[in-house]
């Protein structure tokens, strides 16, 4: 007996939106969500997939292939390439700019005005800051978020203060707090940070296949995993 996917590819349930053709949306989804009477549509492009709960407002825009979790948001005014992943529980917040393959795993968080280059992997529970000093100066300045150039991996359970730099093809270790600019082909560990270069097994670009990658495990029109996927040597089979 054939069960029907609960995604649905009608991208006209969305009035203030425009979806490119071969999208999935799951229930519950919102895009184009109208934050402001003056605030313009949500676009985003072809063959994307949006899972339950995903939020994305209005005057955001989106390339092809982009793929939610559930209950992920994207706010106002954020600009993402191709091939971009946002995981559960997930928050890009406004005026912020991501390229083509950025894949953001689960709870993680990304504050306004922050920059991510191409081909970046960012890890679970990471969070980026964009003001060291909350609250406490006046005039309060205008936050300011990351940068990350191309290529960077960012370990899950990071901590990144603001306005730093971290520098192309750079690897941050899981747990490591980025205190300030990282120079490229660096490798950083640690409480703060500590800086070495990328030792000879990590000096090379993210593997494309993790950031350039059209369909996930649990993508309805990927091969359903099955049992071969349960690690061989685990005494107990699925």
């Amino acid at each position: 007996m054939s069960h029907p996917i609960a995604a649905t590819s009608d991208v006209g349930q969305f009035e203030n939106a425009t979806i490119g053709e071969d999208a999935l949306i799951e229930p519950g989804v919102t895009v184009g969500f109208r934050y402001h009477q003056d605030c313009g549509r949500a676009r985003i492009g072809r063959h994307a997939i949006l899972r339950l709960g995903t939020v994305i407002y209005g005057d955001v825009e989106i390339g092809d292939h982009f793929q939610s979790g559930h209950y992920a948001v994207v706010r106002a005014l954020v600009r993402m390439g191709d091939y971009c992943t946002l995981l559960n529980h997930s928050c890009i917040e406004g005026i912020t700019r991501l390229g083509d393959g950025v894949r953001i795993m689960t709870n993680t968080y990304i504050p306004t005005r922050t920059w991510i280059g191409d081909n970046v992997f960012i890890g679970p529970g990471v969070t980026f800051l964009n003001d060291r000093y909350p609250g406490r100066r006046d005039p309060m300045p205008t936050p300011r978020g990351a940068t990350l150039e191309d290529d960077v991996m960012v370990g899950g359970g990071c901590t990144i203060l603001p306005g730093v730099r971290i520098g192309r093809r750079s690897f941050i270790a899981a747990g490591t707090v980025v205190t300030k600019d990282i120079p490229p082909n660096s490798f950083v560990s640690g409480v703060p940070g500590r800086i070495e270069p990328l030792p000879d097994h990590l000096n090379c670009d993210n593997n494309r296949r993790l950031t350039l990658q059209p369909l996930d495990l649990w993508h309805p029109r990927a091969p359903h995993p099955g049992p071969g996927v349960w690690p061989a040597d685990w005494p107990e089979p699925w």
